[in-house]
């Protein structure tokens, strides 16, 4: 999966103002008349929810607004340059690089959530707006403002309502192809799943949630090991967490299920703390369906009441949905910390800017 990509923005840099004289059959001294120069085009960024990795940055690595037209005789004004709106998952965070320093500007956690990235530059001024009494016959202008250019660097967190966990081959992407529409690839091998796979799920009472499948865990995943930490920190942004494990015996299931739980605890960022739905995968297996009882009732004495199903045949799959809703309902949407941008000043937005430049317009008027 590429979640995380390196780019550059640019925003459209004004139009020139104009400088022209009014010359028309009988007014040979009609003053000057140049219009403005055009803004240029912003860069947006826009969470989309159609999208879940940043495989196209690869393709593309620059992206500009379009600049501004120049002025025209008869004052008329240049054409402003159009926007650059850039979709990006929902979850994606936007670094500003610095240097060295890579600055949060802005954490994109809901669908159609817009970010201005890049301002375009302002359009420079005629010579129709330097005239006064004493300066009839203005050459004066000023050029167009070049576009904000900046590096930036995305990094995606997940935003999900359920994240499916659990051990490699635990079948997570089987359950993921039961519950919704998507056509995540399964086989008999661990690591199966390389990438998040994403999916849409209806509940009973109408309600659409977004399921998360993660990428197989392993003893050691907060350290680095396996797929490593990699994929841990988009668990952090889901509300719920489902849990499922894949075993024989009680004993082989608590042991997987602590080795998990012993990774969250060790990542630390609140892991640990969500909701949790204990699911005990594959009973459609002889010797795990004979196994079942037994494995309940070790769950029992931990106090969590785990629910058996097949991915594979759909049994107990109803269950399951009933107490995913119920989970639901009594959980937060907004189950995570959002996390907080650093405001940015630069010329045009300083709070103390006529202190600083006086009165001296720094934008068109």
């Amino acid at each position: 999966m590429i979640d995380v990509a390196h780019i550059k923005v640019k925003g459209g840099n004004g139009g020139n103002g104009a400088v022209s004289f009014r010359r028309e059959k009988y007014i040979p001294k009609g003053g000057p008349d140049g219009g403005d120069g055009g803004k240029g085009g912003d860069v947006y960024f826009v969470a989309d929810n159609n999208s879940a990795t940043l495989r196209d940055f690869k393709s593309k690595e620059i992206f500009k607004g379009t600049s501004g037209e120049a002025g025209a005789k008869k004052k008329m004004y240049g054409s402003d340059g159009e926007d650059v709106y850039i979709k990006v998952p929902v979850g994606t965070l936007i670094h500003e690089v610095k240097g060295d320093r890579e600055i949060l500007v802005c954490d994109l956690f809901e669908a159609d959530q817009k970010f201005l990235i890049a301002k375009g530059g302002k359009g420079g001024i005629g010579n129709w707006r330097f005239r006064s009494s004493t300066n009839q016959t203005p050459y004066q202008y000023t050029p167009g403002v070049l576009g904000e250019e900046k590096k930036v660097k995305l990094e995606i967190r997940l935003v999900a309502d359920v994240g499916l966990i659990g051990m490699p081959n635990a079948g997570k992407s089987t359950l993921v192809n039961r519950l919704t529409n998507s056509n995540a690839k399964v086989a008999e091998y661990p690591f199966t799943t390389l990438a998040p796979n994403l999916g849409m799920c209806k509940l009973r009472d109408g309600q659409n949630i977004v399921l998360a499948d993660i990428p197989g865990l392993i003893k050691g995943a907060s350290k680095g090991k396996g797929l490593g930490d990699e994929f841990l920190r988009h668990v952090q942004r889901t509300r719920v967490l489902l849990h499922l494990v894949e075993a024989f015996k009680a004993k082989e299931a608590v042991d997987k299920y602590n080795v998990i739980r012993k990774e969250l605890e060790d990542y630390g960022n609140g892991l640990a703390a969500k909701k949790e739905i204990v699911v005990i995968n594959k009973i459609d297996v002889t010797e795990i369906k004979e196994s079942l009882p037994a494995i309940l009732k070790a769950f029992k004495k931990k106090k969590i009441n785990a629910i058996g199903i097949s991915a594979v045949t759909g049994e107990g799959i109803d269950e399951l949905l009933i107490e995913i809703e119920d989970v639901m309902k009594n959980t937060p949407k907004a189950d995570f910390e959002v996390s907080k941008p650093v405001k940015l000043y630069t010329v045009g937005n300083l709070p103390n800017r006529r202190m600083v430049f006086g009165n001296k317009p720094l934008e068109r008027e």
